[in-house]
């Protein structure tokens, strides 16, 4: 939320969306621990804020990105469990892999290791089969539970099934496009699919979801939209 105007959750309201999640994320160099910390005090009061004033609840999830890991990433992950207790949190996120190495991985595996609250996994763009593998492998060894396995395409839909998580699919330019959404839905009936749409600085659709909603409507798979679109996401956080 915090990359996009007033007026994209304008357009939300209007659109009906009643419930957004907003996830940490890398919006800037993250050079320290203090600007990471500040990053998730924003998250967590002033995109709450902006929402309720366009009829959207807002819901925040926090966690350290492969990204934003920084030299003080310990002192982070040391003050997270107290931004995690804000009433408005309900997740840790965005967390995963993005390079795979060492220091990302034992960052990802601290945060999967928090009790309580579903996680949100981050996949990279490149080499993003391997990444996934090695999430998985990960997962498993933590028993993590309640995690959505985020950015899941067609090419990489086989190991999200294996793993049985929830899969997330990410509806953005060079991401799914709406028809990619509707055929993994159509597809694998089996899934426990999250749509999402990932807004960020880049080119975003802030009714992406809603569109994919709308299309499995149209084609006669409004049930699937309803759980892929929204009850899922509802299960998995706010249950």
């Amino acid at each position: 939320m915090d990359t996009r105007p007033y007026e994209d959750f304008e357009l939300m309201g209007v659109a009906g969306v009643t419930d957004v999640l907003t996830l940490a994320h890398d919006p800037m160099r993250m050079s320290t621990a203090d600007v990471l910390l500040d990053h998730f005090h924003k998250l967590a009061h002033g995109e709450v804020r902006r929402g309720a004033e366009n009829g959207i609840s807002v819901h925040v999830g926090l966690g350290v990105h492969p990204r934003s890991i920084n030299a003080q990433v310990d002192e982070t992950l040391r003050a997270l469990p107290e931004y995690l207790s804000h009433p408005d949190v309900v997740a840790v996120g965005e967390i995963g892999l993005e390079r795979c190495t060492d220091v990302e991985e034992r960052v990802f595996r601290a945060q999967l290791e928090i009790d309580y609250y579903p996680k949100v996994i981050h996949t990279p763009r490149r080499g993003k089969r391997d990444a996934l593998e090695r999430i998985v492998a990960i997962v498993d060894d933590v028993g993590a539970k309640d995690v959505v396995i985020d950015h899941i395409d067609l090419s990489t839909i086989d190991i999200a099934l294996e793993a049985g998580t929830y899969v997330g699919i990410t509806v953005q330019p060079g991401k799914a496009s709406v028809q990619d959404a509707v055929e993994l839905i159509r597809e694998y009936p089996e899934a426990k699919f999250v749509v999402n749409s990932d807004m960020s600085a880049q080119r975003s659709d802030c009714l992406s979801v809603a569109r994919v909603f709308h299309a499995l409507s149209l084609e006669g798979y409004a049930d699937r939209g309803q759980k892929a679109c929204v009850q899922n996401g509802l299960d998995l956080f706010l249950r």
